[in-house]
């Protein structure tokens, strides 16, 4: 069923139908959204913590190898 035959099949259908269709589709996003909103309970912020080694290290590669055996 495509979307415009579902609009004319609720626009064709009696009020008491379409109020219950209503219903049905608030309580369905109410559903989502408290989903929603508890998936971002669960998620807790974190703090990057930076720090200082002192001083840039620049690995010699040739040592590195060789004590690998490569």
């Amino acid at each position: 069923m495509t979307v415009q035959e579902a609009i004319k099949a609720l626009q064709d259908a009696p009020v008491k139908e379409r109020i219950q269709i209503i219903e049905l589709l608030v309580q369905s996003l109410k559903n989502d959204i408290e989903l929603v909103e508890s998936a971002k309970k669960t998620q807790k912020p974190f703090t990057v913590r930076t720090f200082d080694l002192g001083s840039d290290i620049l690995p010699d590669r040739e040592a590195m190898y060789i004590s690998r055996g490569l």
